[in-house]
């Protein structure tokens, strides 16, 4: 474990007891005639510091002390290495110790010495004495706490010292990136290149970087074998989160590693301060399954097994070079688990993601049963690895302003990566905004348990809360406890994409959480504390657009929701707090403006057309990209799709997406035509094509839905086009148990259930799936004994696609269609049924 130079931090408690004992140290308003000494030759950062000591002095006592530049042996505050003169308590040899970011503070009777690693440590040795001594706390960028009576304070006679335990430290809140100096204040080290902020950590964030190092843009047409094998086909055009093709490479290649490692070689030499680079996957599971990769990976017993052989043969590459360079790599999804014997060289560091985790319980919780895996992955690899890092997840990426209960997980989680080695630790946040949900709070809690593990979290948000809201504090205070109690008790386990169901929001909860704020509003005594109070409180007014304004009901062609009457003030009010405190994204990849428009059809409604027989009825909004929002079986009284139940309509749909052919923006606006039981959506793709989908519930099978997708060419110049049917059906349970929902493929005439030890989208017996060739596929959740069957036609299809993500709740029975080059008048076609299931198929 890596050691903590470090005597304790006092609490604000400590300081006050100090500061009645006269006799203790050194009381503040005797400082009025001393000086600030820094060096002539002070660097950048050290020359800050000094003038940082100045102005926090002033805001604590009203006095301005002088900086000078003259030696100095008592009555003085001593800033830097150079100030120090020859004393030992700060020579280059002792502070060398402290590295870039260490501290030391000497308080003695005449003077004060504060002494710091370069080019950061001596900054966050000022900012640590004002909390230290002075009870100051860094709240928000524009609220520094400088408690009353501060100017009487005592400064106790002190030797302190401390080396922070993480060498990269990130909350990625975009109030750090928008004020530097602040995240400097909070002692994170990524923010700024500024010289007179210490500058940033010269290591980088380990992430996705083969896009970047080995492009199927550039290599896919002329050498393929570059890229991954999967089901026998070499994936070039894997779509990924840049908007561009993210394929992972043959990790076995010779010609592959000789590319990349000239990639990161190029990138080195331009940077030469670097001390670490990335190689590692891109954001996808398409790994190759070659037989040169596939026999590592058995032989490993993890696709980590050839991927690190590779980041190993680039390292060992890049040490020649660069000896004191680290190579990166992730261990996420597929790359977690540690291989059975290969390790990492020397030269290579782990940044183990937590994504699949539980966020509500601390991932050392030995009763967290969503946790253990994760948990064994880190020892795996600290018993192998000698620089670790992690990215942890704290945000509800599908929601950025509701509730999320992770509070009490923040600083055990910190904790535990400290005490197994981490070095590094990216805590992934709302970075798109300044008004997540509790996004102060939170960003300060978690900078301050990055910089000091020990901390108790949970009385770093007592502290915020009394601060920055003062008597508003109490009711905010109230919600979380409420908020996270709720959640422990519903026995959930939320990772980070949960719905409201999985964190506890009901009606009557965000009504009650609604009630807090409001409680806190009419206590807020001054408009700087009403103006935070607002801010906090969006979270409250999303908690009931989300769980209050449902279900969708359709009337005279459209689609709308009542709101109730005492809430239907809510919606405005939450589009202003949204504009006033700058909401810029309501989710990970939903810009608030989307949702906004989305609110006001909660009034104004989405026009929709309806079709339905003895058996269904169906509801589309052929206006918004065609989606089917409802498929409600009449004799079970069972909606297969959480569309009309979703506070977001066009969510929980059933649509046909294309993947090639069509760049879309705004939704797509199809022509719907109904006759009888028959409904036809029309849309012109403005490039001479034209894509009917049509569904019809038939009298001869009246217990069938009949879907058939045509898209024609009628330009003349060909063009290629892959769509696929994307049904998001609603299995009515959050298990994650295949006991409970088994996915099923018919192949050679009999059922075989194939999502045992699946995780989303894939699993060992995804071969099953895809290559079965009798045409039907299903779903059955024996907890609400009901599922869907999907017929489709085996030469119509590339693949048929299986996705399970039991927080939602929602099963995907996806049919992807081959990409396909069509010349004039030419057409593909999609066909296929939807059935309702009674029982498990047979």
């Amino acid at each position: 474990m890596r050691v903590f130079v470090c005597i304790s931090l006092v609490s604000l408690a400590s300081v006050v007891a100090a500061a009645s004992d006269k006799g203790a140290g050194i009381p503040a308003t005797e400082l009025k005639d001393w000086a600030i000494v820094v060096a002539p030759d002070a660097i950048p950062s050290e020359k800050s510091a000094a003038e940082e000591f100045q102005s926090l002095f002033k805001q604590c006592t009203g006095t301005d002390l002088r900086i000078v530049d003259r030696p100095a042996k008592k009555r003085a505050v001593l800033i830097g290495i150079g100030a120090q003169g020859k004393s030992e308590a700060a020579t280059p040899e002792s502070v060398e110790r402290l590295g870039d970011e260490g501290l030391s503070i000497v308080v003695e009777r005449n003077v004060i010495r504060i002494a710091g690693g370069r080019p950061r440590g001596i900054l966050y040795g000022v900012y640590e004495f004002f909390e230290r001594y002075f009870g100051v706390r860094f709240l928000t960028h524009d609220h520094t706490h400088i408690p009353p009576g501060a100017g009487q304070t005592v400064i106790p006679l002190d030797i302190f010292s401390y080396v922070p335990p993480f060498s990269f430290r990130c909350a990625s809140y975009k109030e750090n990136s928008d004020h530097p100096d602040f995240a400097a204040r909070l002692r994170m080290n990524t923010f700024s290149r500024d010289e007179k902020l210490g500058g940033a950590t010269p290591q980088n964030l380990i992430s996705h970087s083969f896009l970047h190092q080995i492009s199927a843009d550039e290599y896919g047409k002329t050498h393929p074998e570059y890229f991954a094998l999967v089901e026998g086909v070499r994936k070039l055009d894997v779509s990924g989160i840049s908007g561009r093709t993210e394929s992972q490479p043959c990790v076995t290649n010779h010609d592959v590693l000789d590319i990349v490692t000239a990639n990161v070689l190029k990138q080195l030499d331009a940077s030469p301060g670097m001390r670490n680079i990335s190689v590692s996957q891109n954001d996808n599971d398409e790994y190759c399954h070659c037989p040169a990769c596939e026999a590592i990976n058995q032989r490993e017993e993890t696709p980590m097994g050839a991927h690190l052989a590779f980041v190993n043969a680039v390292a060992e590459r890049v040490e020649k070079k660069y000896p004191r360079v680290k190579v990166g790599t992730l261990a996420y999804a597929y790359t977690r688990k540690a291989p059975k014997t290969i390790k990492p060289r020397p030269n290579v560091q782990i940044q183990l993601c937590s994504i699949e985790c539980c966020t509500l319980h601390p991932i050392d919780d030995p009763d967290c049963p969503k946790n253990r895996k994760f948990f064994q992955d880190v020892m795996a690899w600290k018993a192998i690895c000698n620089d670790v890092w992690m990215w942890n997840y704290n945000t509800d990426f599908s929601y950025y302003d509701l509730p999320f209960p992770n509070l009490r997980a923040i600083a055990p989680n910190v904790r535990f990566f400290a005490e197994n080695n981490a070095k590094g630790v990216f805590m992934q946040t709302n970075g798109q905004g300044n008004a997540g949900e509790m996004c102060d709070l939170r960003n300060y809690v978690i900078a301050r348990c990055l910089w000091n593990p020990r901390q108790d979290g949970w009385a770093l948000v007592n502290e915020f809360c009394a601060l920055h809201y003062g008597n508003a504090g109490p009711p905010i205070l109230d919600y979380l406890e409420m908020l996270h109690d709720t959640t422990e008790a519903s026995g959930s386990h939320p990772d980070c994409y949960p719905t409201p169901e999985v964190v506890g929001l009901t009606p009557e909860i965000s009504r009650k959480i609604l009630g807090y704020f409001d409680q806190a509003l009419a206590l807020a005594d001054s408009d700087a504390v009403r103006a935070r109070v607002e801010k906090a409180s969006i979270c409250a007014y999303r908690a009931v657009l989300t769980t209050v304004a449902r279900p969708w009901r359709y009337e005279d062609g459209v689609c709308r929701v009542d709101i109730p009457a005492g809430m239907r003030g809510v919606p405005s009010r939450y589009a202003a707090l949204c504009k006033t405190y700058g909401m810029s994204m309501s989710a990970e990849n939903v810009p608030v403006e989307v949702y906004l428009e989305q609110v006001k059809r909660f009034d104004t409604g989405y026009p929709a057309v309806k079709i339905e027989n003895s058996v269904w009825r169906l509801l589309a909004l052929p206006e918004e990209d065609g989606k089917i929002v409802s498929m409600f079986h009449k004799p079970t009284g069972r909606e297969l799709l959480a569309a009309t139940t979703h506070p977001d309509i066009l969510r929980g749909t059933h649509e046909d997406l294309f993947l090639t052919g069509l760049k879309k923006g705004t939704p797509l606006k199809y022509t719907a035509t109904v006759k009888d039981s028959r409904l036809e959506l029309r849309l012109p793709l403005g490039n001479d094509a034209t894509f009917v989908r049509r569904v019809e519930l038939k009298s001869s099978r009246p217990n069938t839905i009949f879907f058939e997708s045509t898209l024609t060419n009628c330009g003349a110049e060909p063009a290629t086009y892959q769509f696929k049917a994307h049904p998001e059906f609603n299995p009515a349970s959050t298990s994650d148990k295949p006991e409970v929902i088994a996915g099923y493929v018919k192949n050679a005439g009999s059922w075989t259930q194939f999502n045992r030890g699946w995780h989303r989208e894939t699993g060992p017996d995804r071969d099953l799936l895809r290559q079965a060739k009798d045409g039907a596929f299903a779903f059955y959740s024996h907890e609400a004994r009901f599922g869907v069957q999907v017929n489709y036609r085996r030469s119509q299809l590339e693949y048929p696609y299986f996705w399970w993500w039991p927080d939602w709740p929602q099963v995907n029975l996806e049919l992807f269609t081959p990409k396909k080059e069509l010349k004039k008048g030419e057409a593909m076609t999609l066909t296929y049924e939807v059935r309702y299931l009674a029982e498990v198929p047979k």
